[in-house]
């Protein structure tokens, strides 16, 4: 335990752990970051409500089970743009020195960086597994088409396009 506690901290909000479920490839956290992964209660009762797919609810489940599910409640910042989930993930992230947050919320990822805490994002964990040699490229860019074309996944043209440059190696 004392080794897992020395890793560092990535704690999740739901959006990026959904798609990642779609697709089942929510081992791309640990592979990718090599943190301790941190979920809050408030989250995972995002990930299972009544909207989530069998397929999708039954991988998220067994997942939780391999990482930190936290019950915490505080919230250290008042904003009515932030939902209370958001709020009370941040705060956590916050006050336990969390290095990471994966988080896809612009606004959320915003306050993040304000506060030190370093982001990434679905496409941006894509990205890095590719970078590692995790994934192929080839296969990050089905992943990310897949998402987009069958997932509902929406991101702009130019977030799309920037992606696609550097999957072929292109600033």
């Amino acid at each position: 335990m004392a080794e897992e506690l020395r890793k560092p901290i990535i704690v999740c909000d739901a959006s990026p752990l959904i798609f990642l479920a779609k697709l089942n490839r929510l081992d791309l956290i640990e592979l990718s970051i090599g943190a301790r992964v941190v979920v809050l209660h408030c989250v995972v009762q995002e990930l299972l409500s009544e909207k989530a797919a069998p397929g999708e609810a039954e991988r998220l489940q067994a997942w939780l089970q391999s990482v930190e599910v936290v019950d915490y409640a505080d919230t250290l910042f008042a904003s009515r743009a932030l939902s209370l989930s958001d709020r009370t993930s941040l705060s956590w992230a916050f006050e336990h020195g969390a290095d990471w947050f994966l988080v896809d919320e612009r606004l959320l990822r915003r306050f993040a960086k304000e506060r030190g805490i370093r982001v990434i994002g679905f496409c941006g964990l894509l990205l890095k597994a590719a970078e590692q040699r995790i994934l192929e490229k080839s296969d990050v860019q089905t992943l990310l088409d897949t998402s987009i074309r069958e997932h509902g996944l929406r991101i702009s043209i130019q977030l799309y396009q920037h992606i696609c440059n550097r999957l072929k190696g292109e600033p």
